[in-house]
């Protein structure tokens, strides 16, 4: 059976909901087809499997999903299990991790170890409510995620004994303890001796971070290069970071490069941004605006927050491209939503200065803040006037000069400046 079974490990969630009617009538007829219109559930399965694979017939996911569903709902574990990942991945139907998830379950009613894996998963995470398709949230439920897991792990099911190991290192800050780290740390090492790829590069960062364990960067460059041996494109690209920064192992920026370039073309968003950086800016490779755009717009596409900065910086400026200031503006508010304190620093000013937007001060600050809190310099400086000139929140002198001592703390030059110049306390 395992030739019907499409194994993946990591859940990818998206939302949406809309279901293509399929129909493959213009195809010659041949046995296989008779037997799946005539509701043969094993022979819509392989039909679906030629689909999805490409194997008999040309490769088309909207037919594989549409096969598939017709032998998940006529009760076949292995094509329940299919149709969720069809929808985790948006394969032949759009993305939707509610209704993965809705499959993963009865697949995992149904006995298929990696649904209940998946399932777990997505318990141990919630999913959010969509409003557009109207699908309601699945609230996280930690308790069923560890159930689930536990009984895997009995089982022998390697992936479970690594996950569990998540869920300790990923509970509230506040709840953590360092029995959870501790625990955390023995789980990984099992993982990791049983072969599991992304569990030797979890146990690397706990010897880098000295989590559970003693900080020891001989074993933590140990199991990271077993984990990039496996394969692991997180692994790669993590391993690229300590050759290009002498982070935990000793400088080489040839390897850096390397292992950069191996881990982008494996699809890891971070390593894309670094390929369009080296592009960008000439470094080992001909300086290429065009080619770093394209590395750019490929983590992009994965929602990597650096990423969308850049294309806004790209189409602001003209890089590479018309000049789009307003589109450009576009990408730095999605930046910033996810999270990139350059997008939001840019966004505060626009707000404050009022350039392609209508002036907010109040927007300003609360987009200063948000950078400011990610240790943006300049953004803790323009945090600290907004609460000095009561710009856009009540005057605190109080927080005002603590964040520009914040500020200069981090280097901010204008910051250090005016503290030397006043009598700014500090």
């Amino acid at each position: 059976m395992r030739h019907f079974f499409i194994f993946l490990i990591l859940c990818i969630f998206a939302s949406s909901t809309t279901v293509l009617v399929v129909s493959d009538d213009s195809e010659p007829s041949d046995p296989l087809r008779e037997k799946a219109k005539a509701d043969d559930a094993k022979a819509q399965m392989k039909l679906g499997n030629e689909y999805f694979y490409g194997k008999n017939r040309q490769k088309n996911y909207t037919l594989a999903a549409h096969w598939y569903r017709k032998a998940a709902e006529a009760g076949k574990a292995s094509a329940q299990f299919n149709l969720a990942i069809c929808y985790d991945r948006g394969l032949g139907v759009d993305k939707s991790v509610f209704f993965a998830h809705k499959w993963y379950k009865k697949a995992a009613d149904s006995g298929v170890k990696q649904a209940r894996f998946n399932l777990a998963l997505g318990y141990a995470r919630g999913i959010a409510p969509d409003e557009e398709n109207k699908t309601p949230p699945v609230f996280a439920n930690e308790e069923l995620a560890e159930k689930l897991l536990r009984e895997l792990q009995a089982e022998g099911f390697v992936p479970a004994t690594r996950e569990l190991a998540v869920l300790r290192l990923t509970k509230e800050k506040e709840k953590r303890t360092p029995e959870d780290f501790v625990e955390a740390f023995e789980l990984l090492q099992k993982a990791a001796k049983a072969g599991d790829a992304p569990a030797m590069r979890l146990l690397a960062e706990r010897y880098y971070l000295g989590d559970g364990c003693a900080k020891d960067n001989k074993k933590m460059m140990f199991w990271l290069k077993k984990a990039v041996a496996k394969g692991d494109s997180e692994a790669i690209g993590r391993l690229a970071f300590c050759y290009k920064y002498g982070d935990g192992a000793k400088a080489n920026p040839d390897l850096a490069f390397k292992f950069y370039k191996l881990a982008a073309r494996r699809g890891l968003p971070m390593a894309q941004v670094k390929m369009g950086e080296y592009y960008e800016i000439g470094e080992y490779v001909k300086q290429d605006v065009e080619t770093a755009r394209t590395w750019y717009e490929k983590a992009a596409e994965k929602k990597n927050p650096y990423a969308l900065f850049k294309l806004g910086v790209f189409l602001y400026d003209g890089i590479a491209c018309e000049p789009d200031k307003l589109k450009g503006v576009g990408y730095f508010v999605k930046a910033a939503k996810l999270g990139d304190p350059h997008a939001q620093y840019n966004l505060a000013c626009f707000f404050e200065e009022g350039k392609l937007v209508e002036p907010d001060p109040s927007a300003a600050f609360y987009w200063f803040k948000r950078a400011a809190k990610q240790k943006d310099a300049r953004a803790q400086r323009r945090l600290a006037f907004c609460y000095l000139y009561g710009l856009g929140v009540k005057k605190n002198l109080e927080k005002g000069f603590a964040w520009l001592n914040e500020a200069a703390r981090n280097g901010d030059p204008e910051a250090l400046k005016l503290i030397k110049d006043t009598n700014i306390p500090q």
